[in-house]
């Protein structure tokens, strides 16, 4: 497989990073929430506003993969994770687990020595198993409204 480099999002690829949600069948809701949170990322931060840092997946510079994180509001040590997609033909080669790395880094980055939480509303499925996410609904529930997603949380200790 191509090299893949996992980058923060650059005001020149704003566009380019638009078109992999587009192409992915994003609703319009969604399309425009996602560029007014791309869009606000690119501006910089505004003390005592939240915003969600963009990492792009590119190979032979091309962005194939969109992801996000950000600060929670609900807590200084509570981390959120939202706005992921990939290409479609470039899904199911481990794209989106090097952009869960990645994201999860850069928190651990973000966050210092200090334990965190990351919680995230998405599919229950082996990629976020496999980094320690457990659901938060009952087993078995899930939100009509979400197309089955549910909330998955994780726990990371202190950095030795």
């Amino acid at each position: 497989m191509e090299p893949i480099e996992i980058v923060n999002l650059t005001p020149d690829r704003l566009e380019e990073a638009l078109t992999v949600f587009k192409v992915s069948d994003w609703d319009e809701d969604s399309l425009f929430y996602v560029k007014a949170e791309m869009q606000a990322f690119l501006k910089g931060d505004i003390n005592g506003y939240i915003r969600a840092h963009f990492i792009v997946a590119i190979v032979d510079n091309r962005i194939i993969g969109v992801a996000a994180w950000a600060p929670s509001m609900c807590s200084f040590w509570l981390y959120e994770l939202s706005w992921a997609t990939v290409l479609p033909e470039w899904r199911h080669r481990g794209i989106n687990s090097l952009m869960l790395t990645e994201r999860l880094r850069q928190i651990r980055a973000h966050n210092g020595s200090a334990a965190f939480s990351v919680l995230v509303c998405t599919w229950d499925n082996p990629m976020y198993t496999q980094n320690g996410f457990v659901p938060m609904e009952p087993q078995g529930r899930r939100s009509l409204d979400k197309k089955g997603k549910c909330l998955l949380l994780a726990q990371f200790g202190p950095a030795t």
